[in-house]
């Protein structure tokens, strides 16, 4: 979810600070195929949290500055191959949106020793707020997704490398392994925030006007697909599991600083410690969790009511719902399954019609979606006229932007968000593993999209002869190319049809690519329609601060623990300050804050709370920037939630060593 609050003015100053800079990436060949006598399967993480300074992604100009984080990005790497060597390789990221540009990139790193090109990747995302942006493939949103604009090849090249060495790792550890999938209804954790344009569709003109419709009109359904490997010993065992789900990442309010995975952090991290806990597997099991049509779909959580407390609850809740699916397919798991993957380029401007259904050629985004959506309202503009929900043109409406109101005007916007910025290349997939057809998408899909999209594919199904599949439609797969509603959703102008950039018909024009793609899956076996070459000229602008590489000991303590109690929606911490390396050196990736316990403070060991160690792999630690320059920096460490167990328990802040800087301990406090 964006917001584009600017004038043509302040988009040319965004514009003119950067240089831009020219990337390119030739495509690998067709992925080569490697019979093997099993089916395989290999998983992976890597840590993708950022350094302090990048912009946070998803608010727009009102979002803020990471400066830190309480929950770590993540992303989660899947290889698999079939006896008849098929690949397909899944990574799921902890962030706003996948990339092309990161897809391109990760693909020509992996693709000469994992058999796996752009065509059978998938980089997926959670779509959360609290997340980094700048590593985009679009000069457009690399400038409104965020409050700074600028493709930043610093951490894009960060993320390359770790996402990369993810998959590389699932590839080289890959098992003989056995698969389930499976969906299952999921209700009251999320409400439909745009409900005058979804009781528009033709199929649900029976909405009522009962304030407990929002609950009603969702996408319920939790996909899932589980992987178990084979052991030395000849068993089976849990090794991952990535799942879908319709669920805007905006529990995390906009003025909060630090980077986290929002709601999707407590999702995937309870559901991971339970099956850790229950099935107690050799290794860690890796969980990942990503969108699903959720363009409409908000938490349901108490209106004004975002933060850490709530988004616990909503992600708490749905990883129990996760563990019912998860445990429900044991009985189902099975080696004999298949993969299929069809994978077609699309440029939008110059295939801009399928099938007698045409988008536009050029895109362009409406006043409505300056105004925001419910509940992320911008002040002012939600009011005003030409800009609030619902604002609409009713003159010369039958072009293919139909009633949209355009911001600027169709004459001025070219002038200050020339049509050559908006993103105009997508990558439609369609990949069937065993009984789950997976359809990644760029775009933001609204639930009722989705359910047409599924219909489709399902009759392409139909059509030639097959078993009906489950389908996992996807957003935000792969990169972001705005919203999609239906024409119907799309005619009432609220801020999700405001930010269907390619007009009335793109819910249609998808739809129909989509049909043609599964039926040519099922009809042709591997599709591989790719560009030889993949180019991107993107502004550049590097956010984190150039530092001195530390030569001496800059770590000390600043000052003691201190307690902050309980508010309300927010909860009690301590809290204690250190000056450590430049924001530049910290390398907020790799572990560095955990806590301590002791009963006579000489004997300490890592606190140990429900089986889980209190560190910030977790959920209630985190670490803030609070001065720097290019010698050191100030941080603060927090620990939320904190444990009470008499005075004669003491704890401690651990520091773990950064360069010539060693470990480093707070005061004790209880």
């Amino acid at each position: 979810m964006f917001r584009i609050v600017l004038i043509a003015l302040f988009s040319l100053v965004l514009s003119a600070c950067d240089q831009e800079q020219h990337f390119s990436y030739e495509q690998p060949s067709v992925p080569f195929s490697v019979p093997s006598q099993s089916f395989m399967a290999g998983t992976a993480s890597r840590d993708i949290t950022p350094p302090p300074g990048l912009p946070r992604a998803g608010y727009s100009l009102l979002s803020t500055i990471g400066e830190g984080f309480r929950t770590r990005l993540t992303a989660r790497a899947y290889y698999m191959k079939d006896k008849q060597g098929q690949t397909y390789g899944m990574i799921q990221t902890d962030l706003m949106a996948g990339s092309r540009i990161l897809l391109a990139s990760v693909a020509d790193r992996v693709a000469e020793k994992t058999g796996i090109n752009a065509g059978n990747l998938t980089i997926t995302a959670t779509h959360t707020h609290s997340s980094p942006g700048q590593y985009l493939g679009s000069e457009f949103y690399n400038k409104h997704a965020s409050n700074k604009a600028g493709f930043d090849p610093s951490y894009f090249e960060f993320l390359s490398k770790q996402l990369s060495d993810a998959l590389i790792e699932a590839y080289e550890t890959q098992v003989p392994a056995k698969i389930a999938s499976g969906k299952r209804e999921v209700w009251g954790l999320t409400r439909n925030r745009s409900i005058q344009p979804f009781k528009e569709n033709e199929n649900h003109l029976d909405i009522s006007e009962s304030a407990s419709e929002v609950f009603h009109a969702i996408n319920p359904y939790l996909y899932m697909l589980r992987i178990d490997g084979k052991t030395d010993q000849g068993d089976y065992e849990p090794m991952g599991a990535f799942m879908s789900f319709s669920i805007h990442g905006t529990s995390i309010p906009r003025w909060d600083s630090l980077f986290s995975a929002d709601l999707w952090a407590y999702f995937q991290g309870d559901l991971k410690h339970k099956i850790e806990r229950e099935l107690n597997p050799s290794r860690p099991v890796v969980v990942g969790a990503f969108e699903g049509t959720h363009g409409d779909m908000a938490p349901a959580m108490p209106y004004k009511q975002q933060g850490f407390i709530w988004s616990r609850h909503i992600g708490s809740a749905l990883a129990k719902e996760a563990w019912t699916l998860y445990d429900s397919l044991s009985g189902q798991l099975d080696s004999k399954v298949t993969i299929k993957v069809a994978s077609r380029h699309v440029n939008l401007s110059d295939q801009a019609e399928i099938n007698d259904v045409a988008i536009c050629k050029e895109g362009a985004a409406g006043t409505t979606l300056t105004a925001g959506p419910f509940e992320h309202e911008i002040p002012f503009l939600a009011w005003l006229p030409f800009f609030k929900q619902g604002s609409q043109r009713w003159f010369f409406t039958d072009s293919c932007q139909g009633n949209k109101l355009i911001l600027g005007g169709a004459w001025l916007q070219p002038l200050f968000e020339p049509v050559d910025t908006f993103p105009n290349d997508v990558l439609f997939q369609v990949i069937q593993v065993g009984n789950l057809v997976i359809a990644p998408l760029p775009f933001e899909l609204t639930a009722e999209t989705g359910f047409r999209i599924e219909r489709e594919i399902q009759a392409s199904y139909a059509h030639e002869g097959q078993d009906i599949p489950d389908v996992m439609v996807s957003s935000l797969a792969n990169g972001y190319t705005g919203y999609i509603t239906t024409p119907e959703e799309y005619d009432e102008q609220y801020y999700e049809g405001g930010h269907t950039i390619y007009g009335r018909y793109s819910q249609p024009y998808v739809t129909e690519h989509l049909k043609l793609l599964s039926r040519d899956l099922l009809t042709q076996g591997t599709v591989q329609e790719l560009p030889k070459q993949w180019d991107f000229n993107l502004p550049i602008h590097y956010f984190v601060d150039p530092a001195d590489k530390p030569t001496v000991k800059v770590r000390k303590l600043l000052s003691i623990p201190r307690l902050q109690l309980a508010e309300v929606n927010q909860e009690a911490f301590w809290a204690f300050d250190w000056q450590d390396v430049p924001t530049a050196y910290i390398n907020l990736h790799k572990p560095l804050l955990s806590i301590e316990t002791s009963t006579d403070k000489k004997n300490w060991n890592t606190l140990v709370q429900e089986g889980i160690k209190t560190d910030d792999q977790g959920y209630d630690l985190a670490i803030r920037v609070q001065d720097a320059d290019a010698q050191k920096a100030q941080y603060r460490a927090y620990w939320y939630n904190p444990q009470f167990k008499g005075k004669g328990v003491w704890y401690r802040f651990v520091i773990q060593a950064r360069g010539k800087n060693e470990i480093l301990h707070s005061v004790a406090f209880h």
